[in-house]
This record gives C-alpha cells, structure tokens and sequence, in this order.
C-alpha cells in the first residue's frame, strides 16, 4: 500500500468557505496528495472561482443537488489515492 492522500471535499454555495479550506489544505506538508472538489449544483460561480485558483484540484460536478453523503460518495469514486480523508468546506 502507498502512502498518496485523496482529500474529498463536498460543496454546495460556499465559494468564500471553500476557498480558505482549499488555501489551509494546500499549506499542509503532505507531499503525495490529491484534492477533489464536489460541487453539488452550486450557482455562486464556485466552479469559476476553482478554475481560475485552483486549477489542480480535480473537480467532480453534480447537476442537481444531490446532498453531501452524495457528494462525499461521488469524490470517493473520483480517487487514487492508497488513503481517503474527508474536508469539509468550512473546515481550516
């Protein structure tokens, strides 16, 4: 087994919330590790606000809101990680 990290993080219009997670994630020293996003339907422009900040995190969409066990399942799937951590976006 490998030591690489997925950090799953559901959202749902929370753009600001988002944002100063992802910054807290990535100050982290973990060398191997992967972020997936879920946006699940979000009309705030949080996808905009990933594409031009954080264009290496692997973003996972929901069309219609689908609820966070949805979300986390989705991110889940998304992975290659060896290990699976959950962030919430209001989480530093």
């Amino acid at each position: 087994m490998g030591n690489r990290i997925s950090i799953v993080m559901p959202t749902r219009n929370r753009a600001s919330l988002l944002r100063r997670a992802l910054v807290g994630v990535q100050d982290q020293t973990v060398w191997d590790t992967e972020i997936v996003v879920v946006d699940d339907a979000s009309t705030d422009g949080t996808l905009a606000m990933l594409a031009s900040e954080f264009p290496h995190v692997k973003v996972v969409r929901h069309r219609f809101s689908r609820g966070p066990s949805a979300a986390r399942n989705s991110g889940v799937a998304a992975t290659t990680g060896d290990w699976i951590f959950f962030h919430d976006d209001d989480d530093l």
